[in-house]
């Protein structure tokens, strides 16, 4: 708890909650443990464009709040957790006026909000842009849903056709992202090998691809594939997801990887019903991330990714390197 609080003090200049000026603020509550746990209290107060401060103790007009552990920020520095899965488990108390929260995305990428999260994180600053481009560009993949045999949903075909459609251009590469998880994959083959395979059952034989990552959600999958851009030197990089997606991957990919270009699919095929849940969702979970930028800035990845060999798969198969070797 003294190191987010210092950082707080040492990055910010005080800033009165009860000033009228056109602002937003969020309260953030830190409940500290050990023998005397004690609670304490400070707000972050953004501008149109940027973070502009903060000030000590509670304000009750405040409508977005932010209450955690004295231990989250050293889970999350520690890479025992991400800021995100923090925050979207249920572990950080969260409650917030959508509207501001939706003007708070807007105001995350000033400098101070950067110098602050920085300074939160540990993570040094990084160029926008992978450097030196080498003229190529990779097209990823976003992972959707697979059922329980492995078999894609609508919305996986209707996004990898779409990206092996941009293949188009000369010297673009095709990268196939999804391992595991509870809300796309529990069969007992990553999901993007579901996804070769589909991709080798067409007419004309399988695309070329480049490299498959096995990742997690969505915040890994941009964070493999802005590891892989910087690694290989790809001059552009254009993330495919769905357009009910679009909105979250822009965020994430506003804090990670800025130059980049997400290519919206959309899916008329699905009922109504379905496309406002699956919306609900989204809009749900960019909130949260949202949330889990402002306490601890972007999630810090679990790198250094490693390259398995084989593996079996198409192109490079990268995963995170839970060994301690280099790959």
């Amino acid at each position: 708890m003294d190191q987010l609080f210092e950082v707080v003090d040492k990055t910010l200049p005080f800033c009165p909650p009860d000033d009228r000026a056109a602002r937003l603020t969020v309260q953030v509550t830190v409940t500290g443990g050990g023998a005397r746990p004690r609670t304490t209290s400070f707000g972050l107060v953004f501008g149109a464009d940027d973070l502009l401060g903060c000030w000590w103790g509670d304000s009750p007009a405040v409508r977005l709040r932010l209450g955690l552990s004295a231990d989250a920020p050293a889970r999350v520095r520690g890479g025992a957790a991400t800021g995100t899965s923090l925050v979207m488990s249920g572990q950080i108390g969260f409650s917030a006026d959508w509207a501001e929260l939706a003007a708070l995305r807007a105001c995350a990428g000033g400098p101070l909000f950067r110098e602050y999260a920085r300074a939160l994180d540990g993570l040094p600053a990084v160029p926008a842009v992978p450097s030196p481009g080498n003229g190529r560009r990779a097209v990823a993949v976003l992972a959707a849903p697979n059922d329980a045999d492995g078999t894609l949903s609508s919305i996986a075909r209707a996004r990898t056709l779409h990206a092996v459609e941009l293949l188009e251009t000369p010297g673009t590469r095709l990268v196939l992202t999804g391992g595991f998880g509870a809300q796309f994959n529990t069969t007992e083959q990553p999901h993007w090998r579901h996804c070769a395979a589909w991709l080798a059952a067409r007419p004309g034989g399988p695309p070329p691809v480049f490299a498959c990552l096995e990742t997690r959600h969505s915040y890994d999958d941009v964070l493999f594939v802005d590891a892989l851009a910087r690694r290989h030197g790809f001059g552009e990089v254009v993330l495919v997801t769905s357009d009910y997606h679009a909105p979250r991957v822009r965020y994430i990919a506003s804090l990670v990887m800025p130059a980049c270009r997400v290519a919206e699919v959309v899916h008329p095929d699905l009922p109504d019903g379905e496309l406002a849940r699956l919306r609900r969702h989204d809009a749900g979970a960019l909130g949260k991330t949202v949330a889990s930028t402002l306490l601890f800035g972007r999630d810090r990845s679990l790198l250094p990714l490693r390259r398995v060999e084989g593996a079996g798969g198409p192109g490079e198969v990268w995963r995170l390197d839970t060994t301690g070797s280099e790959g």
